[in-house]
């Protein structure tokens, strides 16, 4: 258990390994493609016409199913939460849907205390909380809700209203010589809030570009902002190379925190049991990113593997380079003639790959039309090869200094 009174591999504020990039179980995150989901972009487990083990006879989830007698049925063919005689937990105290009632406060937070997400903006203050003497934050000077909290602590829809008041996460208000500030949200009304406020934000963009002639189109999510990748793509179909195009790692083991990289392009072949192959597009050789750092994503790629083997990573830059003094931009080396050097090399590999004894090293990386101090001739073609883990750490060691 982490400070949270959570798990931690599944907590957020500690960064939980089970967690992916969008904040999500990498299990069922649709983005990452988990284990979880299926074709049909849903859990696998509850999809319809994937057969999900939670999917009944009757084409519903087995425990809302009336007919199967689900376990979330009750005596009176009703879904307990929502069944008055039952008492669920959406019938507020006055019989009615808790949702659908005025005389209850809006937000449940006073059902789910440690799901508690504090605003960061403007709040309704549905429950208050008396704290100590705050250091920071804005008053709020309102004889009537002073008044009010002597009285009690929770209120709903109607009574906020008469206060006149806007509230925000930092709202105190001093009643006597107690303080008291807004609890915050539930986690299911932040989210609310969190959206309605990103989707206000984004039309009122949307208008102000519109009014001044700029026309938005959707970009894809790969395909149209890496066109030098995509091109690629298409060298590859047309040499009848089978590959993977920025997806997860193939033969990962996704319960290590560092199987979430993706790399350009997998390459399937005969053998990728014995030697992974992966094409790296780096535009302008990725000078923006260090070498320690390439150097460590590739070594996070190779150590997710679920069973250890060979990695052999072709780095192919599209862009200018220097060899030596000279400067090497498409009109001294055409990008057919780097596309040409990239599949000569990239089949040679494939080639090799069927006895493990022509890679001896853990990791090789090929380098093509990168920045070298040749003067002669080299075919733009440079290898580093690593050994073992020993290897790359030295390397890695003297990129970093």
């Amino acid at each position: 258990m982490c400070i949270h009174k959570r798990l931690k591999q599944k907590c957020l504020e500690c960064g939980g390994v089970n967690l992916c990039p969008h904040n999500k179980r990498k299990f069922a995150c649709i983005e990452c493609e988990g284990l979880g989901v299926c074709i049909h972009k849903r859990l696998k487990q509850n999809c319809i016409e994937c057969d999900g083990s939670n999917v009944c006879m009757h084409k519903r989830q087995k425990a809302n199913c009336i007919e199967c007698d689900g376990s979330s049925v009750c005596i009176h063919k009703k879904l307990k939460h929502n069944c008055t005689e039952c008492k669920g937990l959406s019938i507020c105290e006055h019989g009615r849907q808790r949702s659908k009632c005025n005389e209850c406060p809006e937000c449940s937070i006073h059902l789910c205390p440690y799901r508690a997400a504090k605003s960061t903006d403007k709040t309704e203050p549905y429950k208050w909380e008396m704290i100590q003497q705050p250091t920071s934050g804005s008053e709020i000077f309102n004889d009537v809700l002073a008044s009010a909290l002597l009285q009690k602590q929770e209120f709903n829809s109607e009574e906020l209203e008469i206060f006149e008041e806007s509230f925000f996460y930092d709202s105190f208000v001093k009643v006597g010589e107690k303080y008291y500030k807004p609890v915050g949200l539930c986690a299911s009304c932040a989210r609310g809030e969190r959206r309605s406020r990103f989707q206000g934000t984004q039309k009122v963009l949307h208008y102000s570009l519109k009014r001044q002639g700029v026309t938005l189109t959707r970009v894809s999510r790969t395909g149209a902002h890496k066109k030098k990748e995509m091109r690629i793509l298409d060298v590859l179909d047309t040499n009848d190379i089978s590959q993977i195009n920025d997806r997860a790692a193939k033969n990962r083991d996704s319960t290590c925190e560092k199987s979430d990289n993706r790399p350009d392009f997998q390459v399937k072949h005969a053998f990728d049991e014995l030697t992974t192959i992966y094409i790296e597009v780096d535009e302008h050789q990725h000078k923006m990113t260090t070498t320690a750092c390439e150097l460590k994503r590739l070594n996070d790629l190779l150590t997710s593997f679920q069973l250890q083997r060979h990695l052999v990573v072709l780095r192919y830059n599209p862009d200018p380079f220097n060899m030596g003094d000279k400067r090497m931009t498409c009109r001294e080396v055409p990008r057919k003639e780097r596309e040409g050097i990239l599949m000569r090399e990239l089949n040679q590999v494939i080639a090799q790959a069927a006895d493990p004894a022509n890679f001896k090293d853990l990791l090789t990386v090929i380098y093509i039309a990168f920045d070298c101090d040749c003067t002669t001739p080299c075919g733009y073609v440079h290898i580093d090869r690593f050994a073992d883990q020993n290897a790359i750490r030295e390397a890695h060691a003297r990129a970093g200094l």
